[in-house]
Parts: C-alpha cells; sequence; structure tokens
C-alpha cells in the first residue's frame, strides 16, 4: 500500500478535520447560543465605523465574484488545472455552504439577539454556515501550494479578515464562520486531492 506523500497528507488531514469540525459546529449551532460566543461576536461587531472601508474591501475575497476571476488569472498564466481547481472548489464551496443553510437553520445574529449593528444588507436569513468564510478558505487552501511566501502570507491574512469582517458587519455569529471555514478546509483539500492524483496520473503516462 502507497504510503501518502507530505502534501498528500497535509490534505486528507485537511479533509478529515474540516467534516469533523463542519459536523460539530453545525450541532453546536442549533443549541441555544452561549454567551462565550455573543460576546466575541460584539468585540468585532462593535469596532468603530471608520474601520469599514478596509474590512468590507478584505471582506470581497470571501464572495462568488472572486471565484472566476481568480481562475480566469490562472488560466491567463497558463496554469489550465489550477484554474479549474479553483472553479470547481470556489463554486462547490458557495453551493455546499447554502445548501447546508438549509438544513441548520440557523438565523443572522440580528433575528437571534439584541443590539446587533448592521452593516449593509444581507441576502437570505438563514446564517449557518457562512459564504464568505467557505468560499475564502477554500481557495485559500487551493491556492496555497503554487503560491510564493509573500502570497501565503497574504492568502492568510484574507483568510482571517473575512470572517472577523462578517462578524463586524453584522452578518454572522462566530460558529457560523468556524462551520464555513471548515467546509471550506474540507473542499479544498479533496480539489487538491484531485488535482494531485491527476498530476501523479500524467507523469506516471
Amino acid at each position: 500500500m502507497r504510503r501518502p506523500e507530505g502534501h498528500e497528507a497535509r490534505n486528507i488531514a485537511g479533509l478529515t478535520v474540516g467534516v469533523a469540525v463542519l459536523v460539530g459546529s453545525a450541532v453546536l449551532a442549533r443549541r441555544p447560543r452561549s454567551g462565550a460566543e455573543v460576546g466575541i461576536f460584539r468585540s468585532a461587531n462593535t469596532l468603530p465605523n471608520r474601520a469599514f472601508p478596509l474590512i468590507w474591501t478584505a471582506m470581497q475575497y470571501g464572495t462568488f465574484g472572486v471565484v472566476p476571476v481568480a481562475a480566469g488569472v490562472a488560466l491567463a498564466a497558463r496554469k489550465p488545472r489550477l484554474a479549474a481547481s479553483i472553479a470547481l472548489g470556489g463554486t462547490a464551496a458557495w453551493l455546499t455552504a447554502k445548501a447546508a443553510k438549509r438544513v441548520v437553520a440557523r438565523g443572522r445574529p440580528a433575528s437571534l439577539i439584541g443590539g446587533v449593528q448592521q452593516r449593509g444588507v444581507e441576502e437570505g436569513d438563514q446564517g449557518f454556515p457562512s459564504g464568505h468564510a467557505a468560499v475564502s478558505t477554500a481557495m485559500t487552501v487551493i491556492l496555497w501550494p503554487d503560491a510564493s511566501m509573500s502570497g501565503r502570507l497574504t492568502l492568510a491574512a484574507l483568510a482571517g479578515v473575512v470572517p472577523f469582517g462578517r462578524m463586524y458587519v453584522g452578518a454572522h455569529l462566530p460558529l457560523d464562520l468556524v462551520g464555513g471555514s471548515a467546509l471550506g478546509l474540507a473542499l479544498g483539500s479533496a480539489i487538491n486531492l484531485v488535482r494531485g492524483a491527476a498530476a501523479r496520473a500524467t507523469m506516471a503516462a
């Protein structure tokens, strides 16, 4: 039996951890909100409004619109396999998050707790899991192997700012973001496993 190599082992671990955390956070999200979760949310949501332009700009990394743009850049750089991975992983993260929202059926913060400062209008009334967190994490995992050191630092920073920003604008509670990030980790790792297997098959041919 072939022993998984370094990258493959990490992606297997990412897939396993992502699925486990997604399921666990979904179970917790269906229970009454804890004081700790509400406290974390309020620590971000009550920050000054002057931070909004910068946070909003970085938060766009978690929108579905970034998926075709990133795929197009990879295609222009003559990396068709990476472009396909971005398109598939980003789309899967967005659609799967939407499907999971209907299963968990947890509302947005404003419908669950009082005193929420909403910055912008959200589509839909379900919060778990966060589609923005799912897309940004999936994109980060997929792009990571091809990124330079500075590129990885940027990806890691964006993947952290997006979930924080979703609390800041009043769109999600922390468990929504944990679940979304876990979903993105699982899907991104699965895509990387498939891409790695395809690359090995091409080299062996």
